[in-house]
Parts: C-alpha cells; structure tokens; sequence
C-alpha cells in the first residue's frame, strides 16, 4: 500500500499534507501513508519541498541524523554521534553508492530505511559535495516526555535532572536509574539480567496512569527477550519494586498523578459530567467520558458463544475512566502545546510525531532554541498546574515541590536531542 502512494505521488512535484488535531491538540496526518508519522519506510521516503543552502551546523545535524538512526547511539552525547558520523565516512559511502549491495551492512541498523536517506544524504552533501541544500526531514525526540511534562508541572528538579530538562554533559537515563534503585528488591535470580530494557516501557507509560497488570506485561515480555522466565509471585514482586523505585525516583511526577486521579474523583462526585481545560496555546480539551450501552451478542459459528460488545454512551459518567485518562490527557495536551506553540514561531518547514520535531539540518539551531523557549513560557514564566487546578474547580493545592527552575532548559542540550 505504500509503494501504491508512491507511484500515485511519484510525477508530482510537489503535494501537502492535511493535519488534524484531536481532543487533546495532539497533531495527526490525515492521510495513512507517506507522512511523519508513516512507519520506517514510509518516513524515510519523505523529503521537504522547499530546500535549505547546507551550513557548517546543518552538515553537525546531518551527522547527527546518520549516527542517531545508526546501531545503539540514541543515548550517545553529541561528540560521539559526530565522531561515529567522521569515522565511518566509507561504510556511508558504499551505502550511498550501492545500497542493495550493501544491504547487509545497513540493514540491522535500529532505523534502516531513515539510516538508508541519512546516509544518502549526508554523503552528497558532506562526502561528495554534489549537492549545495538539503531537505532532509531531521528529527529530535523529547526523552520521555511525560516525565518531562510532569517535573515542570511539580517543579520537580530530580526529575527534570533525570529526563534532560537540566542542563548535563550527556545524555541522562531514568530507565537506569530506577532500575537501580529496585535491583536489591527484586529476585536474586533475575538480578544479574536486571537493566533499563526491563524497566524502560514500565517508567515511559506510569506516567499515562498504566496499572500494575499492564507493567506486568511490559516486565514479563522484557525478560522473555533475555530468555528468562518468570514465574507470577516473582514478577508481582518485581513489578511492586519498580513502582516503589518510582515514588522515590520521582516523586513529583507520582504525587501529581495522585493528585489530579483524587481531585478529578471529587469533581465527578460534585456532579461534572465532563472535564474542560484550556492549555497555554488557548486549545480547549473537553474531556467526556460515558459509561458505554454494552448488548450481549450471540455467536454460532465455530461453536456457539456470546460476547458483550458497547454500543454507545450511556448517560452515566465513566468515573473510573475520568481518573485514569484524566493525567495522561493533560500531560498529552501540554506536549502538543508545546510543539504547536514551537510550530507557530518557526518560520521554516516543519513536521511532528507526537512528542519530536523534524525539520531540515539547516533549520535544527533555530527549532531547538524555539522548543527550549516554550517549555521555559509554560513552566516558568506560568504557574500552569495551579492554573489547571483552578479551571477544575480542584479542592486542594496541588503538590508542587517547587525546586526546579524551568529556565535552566535553555541550556539543556539533551532536552530534544
């Protein structure tokens, strides 16, 4: 289906893409194919419209983009992506010139159709200098932004150290640092397979309210990979450890989501049959959850059986589903604040994926200025969770730790990176 888009689009010079925004304000292509948020493939056959003349900086981002989409440098600082880009000038240019005969050495890449265009890329710009601009969609991803959300919204400098808000030498690894701190609580056996990949997908969705079946799974599967099988009171005790290693790794982030599931419950009870809030970008989020008109349905075929299927809303309000989607909406609504507040400053081509931005190599400096700026607007120049508190009607103040400052993101070069 994509090559199918392809050959539709392949004779036109040049074509746009429709977005939309969902409840939230989170931004989404309408088209399924060939856009930001395509898979691997359908991303790395996309290149901007309108080019950009190549700088000393944008030859750094190209470099970035090639070493980023390479094999495990992610998590790598700056220096050592540009060192693995100067010091791999010949694997690039074989890929460039011959891409099919070189399918062995790209292929394993951790994104090898974006690695494939970077190489591509970058080789005709920096290598071979037969080309003078670029139009290379280059991206930088927040690290975990939930919890990068939830350390402005705490003022929580802990965290904020933890996920690039403060300014480091390298890259910071909260996966590592909470499985750090659960190791001695977790079973001797597992210990020595213990390591961020086990607890990485547990951190990133605690924040969007997941519950400790779904951490279960998440652990259950992580260790799977490294061979090692679990049995169901071992994991019950694994997945307690990682939760408690969360309440003292970050403990703004986790009173905050308390606080918002305990004051949304009160608004529920009070008689709201839905949640309004208005973010910084002057989006209006109405959250309205129904409980749903569940039919049993009765199936013959293969044997007979019956199931229970929704078919629409009641006129009961969902209080459960309010207090679970309630922090994972809000944090939603702030990540899209800040990049649709970024988009509106930036006067250059642009495109996004939920919580990254992509832009040509030439453009990065500017972006990267821009995202850095409208997370310091929302969380130092506005007091935004007691403002959120106040459109809710909360009962109590929330529990802001109030030892970041926000500012400090300006200098941060791994906040997107």
């Amino acid at each position: 289906m994509t090559m199918n888009a392809v050959a539709r689009f392949k004779g036109i010079e040049k074509w746009f893409l429709p977005w939309s925004l969902d409840y939230r304000g989170r931004a989404y292509p309408i088209p399924a194919f060939l856009t930001p948020q395509d898979t691997d493939f359908g991303k790395s056959l996309l290149k901007f419209y309108d080019q950009a003349f190549i700088t000393p900086e944008a030859e750094q981002w190209l470099a970035f983009q090639v070493a980023t989409n390479g094999y495990g440098l992610d998590k790598a600082t700056m220096s050592e992506r540009m060192e693995w880009t100067l010091n791999n000038h010949d694997l690039i240019t074989r890929i460039a010139q011959d891409p099919i005969g070189t399918l062995s050495e790209w292929e394993a890449a951790d994104s090898p159709w974006t690695f494939l265009a970077a190489c591509d890329e970058y080789y005709h710009c920096v290598i071979k200098c037969d080309r003078h601009y670029t139009n290379l969609p280059v991206a930088v991803d927040a690290t975990c932004s939930g919890l990068q959300i939830l350390a402005g919204l705490a003022r929580d400098a802990n965290t904020a150290k933890l996920v690039n808000v403060l300014p480091s030498d390298r890259p910071q690894d909260a996966y590592k640092v909470v499985a750090d701190a659960c190791i001695d609580s977790i079973p001797d056996h597992i210990k020595p397979y213990w390591d961020r990949k086990c607890t990485k997908r547990t951190c990133l969705t605690i924040p969007y309210n997941a519950k400790p079946f779904s951490n279960r799974s998440y652990i259950r599967d992580a260790l799977k990979e490294k061979k090692v099988e679990i049995d169901k009171d071992d994991l019950t005790v694994v997945v307690k450890a990682v939760r408690d290693a969360m309440d003292a790794v970050v403990p703004g982030p986790m009173r905050v989501m308390k606080w918002i599931e305990s004051e949304v419950a009160a608004a529920i009870d009070r008689g709201c049959d839905k949640l309004t809030w208005v973010t910084p970008s002057g989006f209006v989020v109405t959250q309205k959850l129904m409980k749903k008109d569940v039919k049993m349905v009765e199936l013959q075929l293969l044997g007979r059986c019956q199931i229970k299927v929704a078919d629409g809303d009641t006129e009961q309000v969902d209080k459960n589903h309010h207090k679970n989607a309630t922090a994972p909406n809000l944090i939603h609504s702030l990540d899209a604040c800040i990049l649709v507040l970024t988009t509106l400053r930036f006067n250059a081509p642009i495109a996004l994926i939920h919580d990254s931005v992509l832009c040509r190599a030439t453009d990065m400096p500017t972006l990267n200025r821009l995202v850095r700026e409208t997370y310091m607007h929302l969380f130092a120049e506005h007091d935004y969770l007691n403002d959120w508190a106040s459109q809710i009607g909360a009962e109590t103040k929330p529990p802001i730790i109030d030892t970041l400052k926000p500012e400090s993101v300006i200098e941060s070069t791994y906040f997107f990176c």
